[in-house]
């Protein structure tokens, strides 16, 4: 019983480190860093305002890896930082005209390809894909965190 959990666990730690293989490919052949290329997928997909706050919670990136790719994005003009009303601190994340022209260049298609190999799993696996991979962090974070008390 042991071998074969043990032999799932190699596989799906291969599957994972292959589809961050696959963004990083994809962000690394369109000329962006990792970051930049997450950044610029968040402000793309999200529906309202987003902050550098927020995507560092998001995507489990640290501030200061986030403030560096921020910063060369801006120095690109891809992307303005603006204060959001009542918190000058926390600023939001704006896609400049060049920003927008790149992000339809290679984050619009990518995202289009991840909707169509989603839905191509049909609903109800698609579903079950969510469910379960959501089950297992939950588990596996718990486990985490027994380990490091």
């Amino acid at each position: 019983m042991e071998d074969k959990i043990t032999g799932k666990m190699i596989l799906y730690n291969q599957f994972s480190k292959e589809l961050d293989g696959l963004y990083h490919l994809y962000a690394r052949k369109s000329g962006l860093s990792d970051t930049a290329f997450w950044i610029l997928y968040s402000v793309e997909e999200s529906q309202s305002v987003y902050t550098q706050k927020e995507l560092c919670e998001d995507w489990s990136y640290s501030r200061q890896t986030v403030n560096s790719a921020l910063k060369k994005l801006v120095e690109q003009e891809i992307i303005e930082l603006r204060p959001l009303p009542g918190n000058r601190k926390n600023k939001q994340i704006v896609l400049t005209a060049s920003g927008k022209a790149l992000v339809a260049e290679i984050i619009s298609p990518l995202i289009e390809a991840e909707r169509n190999s989603f839905l191509k799993l049909g609903e109800e696996d698609g579903e079950e894909f969510l469910r379960l991979t959501k089950s297992h962090l939950e588990l596996f974070h718990r486990e985490i965190e027994q380990i490091l008390k």
